[in-house]
Order: C-alpha cells, then sequence, then structure tokens
C-alpha cells in the first residue's frame, strides 16, 4: 500500500534525479526540512520503491571519478585503469555505486495494470493511413521489421517481429547519454 510518505519520499527522489542533484545536497535537504516532513534517506527510498514495485536493484561498483564500471574485464581489478584511483575504502566497501534496474522485471511489471495493457495495445491496434506519417509505426524501418522473420544467434525463427498482440515495440534513444561523466 503507498502511503502519504511514500508519495512525498518518491517526489523527492524523483527531484534528486531529474535536477541532478548530489547526495550531500539531498542529505542537507532532508535535514533542512525535517521539521515539516520526513524524507527518508536515499538508501531507505530505494529500499522501498524495491519493495513496492517487487524490483530489486543490482549494484554494481563503479570508478569514484565514474572511468569504469567494474564489470566484465575489469570485475576483478582493485583500481580503476584509467585514473588509478582504488575501487576500495580502506574498510573495504566500495568507494562508489550505481544501481541497475533490470529490464525484464520492469516490462512485467507493466502487465499488472489493466490501464497499462490497453496502453501497451496501441501498437497492436494501431492503423496507419497509406503515405502518411503521424507514428513511428508508419516509418519504413518499422514496416519493413513487420514482414522479416526474427533471427536469434544466427537461427532464423518462423515468427515476423510484431507479429503477437503482446510483443513490445522497444525503442533506445542514447544520443548525448553518458553512464560516466567522462568520455573515453
Amino acid at each position: 500500500m503507498l502511503t502519504d510518505e511514500d508519495r512525498d519520499n518518491i517526489r523527492a527522489f524523483q527531484l534528486k534525479l531529474v535536477g541532478n542533484i548530489p547526495r550531500r545536497v539531498f542529505e542537507r535537504m532532508r535535514r533542512s526540512f525535517r521539521h515539516k516532513m520526513t524524507i527518508h534517506s536515499e538508501w531507505v527510498i530505494l529500499h522501498r520503491l524495491a519493495s513496492l514495485s517487487g524490483i530489486q536493484p543490482i549494484n554494481y561498483d563503479c570508478c569514484i571519478n565514474s572511468c569504469i564500471a567494474y564489470t566484465d574485464n575489469y570485475s576483478h581489478h582493485l583500481q580503476c585503469s584509467f585514473c588509478d584511483e582504488p575501487r576500495y575504502s580502506p574498510g573495504g566497501r566500495p568507494r562508489r555505486q550505481f544501481s541497475y534496474l533490470p529490464i525484464i522485471p520492469r516490462l512485467q511489471a507493466l502487465f499488472e495494470s489493466q490501464e497499462m495493457i490497453e496502453i501497451l495495445s496501441y501498437r497492436k491496434k494501431y492503423r496507419g493511413t497509406p503515405g502518411v506519417i503521424r507514428d513511428v509505426f508508419d516509418s519504413q524501418w518499422y514496416q519493413m521489421l513487420c514482414e522479416t522473420k526474427v533471427v536469434v544467434d544466427g537461427v532464423e525463427r518462423q515468427h515476423l517481429f510484431f507479429a503477437g498482440k503482446h510483443d513490445i515495440a522497444f525503442s533506445l534513444s542514447v544520443d548525448g547519454f553518458l553512464l560516466f561523466n567522462r568520455r573515453r
């Protein structure tokens, strides 16, 4: 059950994310308004969100200067290969981490709301007008995909892209997006 306090905390955390507010400034804001409202720590809010959503974040260690994430080839490194900063504090804790929310549980959660299911069915119900582009589903690329068989690991499957009523057309745009502060 989502309480008013939960809503306040979610709004505060959303402000932190959208405003790119550093953790120390967020903590100062919490202390500044504690006489008016209870705003929990980032850790408490994230764990409450995980509890409410059923989606558990995965934390990854990363360089204190945002050079790398300690995954794959870097997973066993004890210091950054670019700036030589240590991965761990003297107490053995990661100096910096980022939280990743896996996409599959997030997509599954969309289908738990009848209203969202109706919104997601837009793609399957959409009917365009030939020669008119009003939506991404009118594009030549999308139309070509709808006539193309799916290939997984080099093996052609029998079904076409977006043939099923529950298929999701997922678009990702990353122009200008940086996971870390610096380009390499």
